[in-house]
């Protein structure tokens, strides 16, 4: 395992996959505004996001599958995908050094997204 189990309900993005599950090797959070630490889940974004738009498109995100991941998963459909997780939003309680995430289990949310910005890591939890 790699990285936390991730619950991705962004069904635009070519990594989504059924069960929303997410097929990326590695996903990246991120601040949505850069300079400018992120308070609530809305100001985080799923940096990773690829919007799927035919053949063409998804061949540019391939540099990014899992594909240990995803052919575990073709044999074996209980198996649970685990991309690795890049975040850099330090304000985040879940945050480690080296820009890991110490959560068990994150969700990524943005139904019908266009863009990263209309993505966000709903477990983003303010640091006290």
């Amino acid at each position: 395992m790699d990285g936390p189990q991730v619950k991705c309900v962004v069904n635009t993005c070519t990594h989504w996959l059924k069960g929303d599950l997410c097929g990326a090797g590695n996903i990246d959070i991120t601040h949505e505004e850069e300079g400018k630490m992120a308070q609530n889940p809305e100001h985080t974004q799923c940096k990773t996001f690829y919007q799927r738009r035919g053949l063409a498109n998804t061949l540019g995100s391939l540099d990014n599958v899992n594909w240990g991941g995803l052919l575990a998963k073709t044999f074996l459909p209980e198996t649970q995908i685990y991309p690795s997780v890049t975040c850099i939003v330090n304000s985040c309680k879940y945050w480690q050094e080296g820009n890991k995430c110490s959560a068990d289990k994150i969700d990524i949310v943005g139904m019908n997204a266009d863009e990263c910005q209309d993505t966000n890591c709903y477990t983003f939890m303010l640091k006290s």
